[in-house]
């Protein structure tokens, strides 16, 4: 679904499937799961994020394995890689 131009205000917004243009998000709590999103020129302000389906179930496995910092690692490698695109793991 489209949205453009809408305010969210104290309420669930499910990301997954939608399309947001040049709309305000103000205490709102995110949910997704994964799945295709777009977003485009919006402002916002005090949010959450809840994850859901594969993407929920993924995050805590990679929790399982590798504690907090590991899977935060892995995480900060998605969005700032290093040169060569490896993550390395913390050891212990």
């Amino acid at each position: 679904m489209d949205h453009v131009n809408q305010t969210f205000e104290s309420t669930t917004v499910t990301l997954d499937g939608n399309s947001y243009t040049d709309c305000s998000f103000r205490n709102v709590t995110f949910v997704y799961a994964g799945g295709p999103l777009e977003m485009s020129n919006c402002a916002m302000d005090r949010f959450a994020f809840q994850f859901d389906g594969d993407l929920a179930r993924g995050l805590f496995t990679l929790y399982q394995l590798f504690g907090t910092e590991g899977m935060l690692t892995i995480l900060r490698g998605f969005t700032a890689p290093g040169e060569s695109g490896e993550v390395t793991l913390p050891v212990g």
